[in-house]
């Protein structure tokens, strides 16, 4: 098994592999959203605003993982007001429960640890939740949200 960043030339796979988790995580997709994808994760892999770990088994992405990052004004317990969101954790099916998604974790924990942003946020399916936990995540109460 072969760890590594992903770089622009791995886009189409992340296309591929993020329209999968949706899938599987029950997405309904009303319209094609390659364009979109490809265009965020070109643009944001160029400029360092997205950071990927890729699992690799005979020369194929199997898994991966994602990074991200955005700013909230500064509070005491956050004086940067820099936070990192953990998305595009996905492992194909036939790769699950042997540890790759543990590893393309701790990739993504240790690049944050390396920017010293203090703050992680993530959101999980069912499937990733003990994993989170066992990296010492709680669920946090008191978020909501609005579709427009």
């Amino acid at each position: 098994m072969e760890y590594r960043k992903a770089n622009v030339n791995d886009v189409n796979v992340l296309v591929n592999l993020r329209k999968q988790q949706l899938l599987d995580e029950g997405e309904v997709f009303e319209n094609n959203i390659d364009n979109d994808l490809h265009k965020y994760f070109s643009e944001n892999i160029m400029n360092n605003k997205f950071i990927a770990w890729l699992a690799i088994e005979n020369n194929e992405i199997i898994a991966t993982s994602g990074l991200c990052f955005y700013e909230l004004p500064p509070t005491s317990r956050n004086p940067s007001g820099k936070i990192a969101y953990i998305t595009n954790m996905f492992t194909k099916n036939e790769f699950r429960r042997k540890g790759i998604a543990t590893k393309l974790f701790e990739k993504i924990i240790d690049e944050i640890k390396l920017l010293n942003i203090k703050v992680i946020r993530l959101h999980t399916s069912v499937h990733g939740k003990e994993l989170y936990k066992e990296f010492g995540f709680v669920d946090s109460e008191g978020f909501m949200h609005l579709r427009l």
